[in-house]
């Protein structure tokens, strides 16, 4: 089974910042600069070829306790498109073709306090 770990550098948007970002029509620029900024972390971790379908477990780092887990968990939206093919010239890592349902065989999201923000995640293939 082919498996590989990257670092995203963060803090990542969280819930409420995305809202924001919606209401304020700037999401587009929003997710083009974590799409973007996210698949050069995952190319840096050179990910394994031919996966069709993966699991990602997240543990995202805070340096405080003063943002929700639910709140910081919607930066995975991110991480999720970044993994995908690219297409219709949205960047994209190419690790597996989409992210919908056939391709995502679901997540599993830890939180821990650290030194730098940030999140780890692991991609693994799934059946």
């Amino acid at each position: 089974m082919k498996s590989f770990r990257f670092w995203v550098p963060g803090p990542l948007p969280g819930e409420n910042e995305i809202i924001k970002a919606c209401r304020s029509r700037a999401y587009p620029r929003l997710k083009a600069k974590w799409t973007s900024d996210i698949v050069w972390c995952i190319k840096a971790a050179i990910p394994p070829k031919g996966m069709a379908r993966v699991r990602c477990d997240f543990e995202w780092v805070s340096v405080d306790k003063r943002h929700d887990p639910d709140n910081i968990e919607a930066g995975q939206k991110f991480v999720w498109d970044s993994l995908s093919a690219p297409r219709n010239g949205k960047p994209g890592a190419g690790v597996i073709p989409n992210d919908g349902w056939a391709q995502n065989a679901g997540s599993s999201h830890r939180h821990v306090v650290g030194p730098r923000a940030g999140v780890w995640v692991t991609v693994t293939e799934a059946p």
